[in-house]
């Protein structure tokens, strides 16, 4: 099972992954993520994969098409946590709040 919670503050979007993320949950990160940060156009995203339990190669997969899409909305894209080495090079936050002194809005 898959939970997000989502939450806009100060024109970025905080999206935090809770369980898995797997070919079984991909659709729900899909729609609940992807499918609103594109029809909104939000600009800045900080995804917090610090609590997922295990996260699949598709679901690494997924968390790279959402990065290279907001990098052609010439939007920024920010990691916080995650012990996959698929995603380390990816990390870019050492907390979610260091975000507010990398983005001026």
């Amino acid at each position: 099972m898959l939970n997000v919670l989502m939450e806009f503050r100060k024109g970025i979007l905080f999206v935090r992954l809770y369980g898995i993320l797997n070919k079984d949950t991909i659709d729900k990160f899909k729609t609940d993520v992807k499918e609103v940060i594109i029809n909104s156009g939000i600009m800045y995203v900080v995804l917090n994969v610090d609590n997922l339990d295990s996260i699949s190669k598709d679901g690494v997969k997924e968390i790279k098409s959402l990065k290279k899409i907001l990098n052609k909305m010439d939007g920024e894209f920010f990691l916080f946590g995650g012990e996959v080495k698929e995603l380390k090079s990816l990390v870019n936050l050492e907390n979610e709040l260091k975000v507010f002194e990398r983005v001026v809005i």
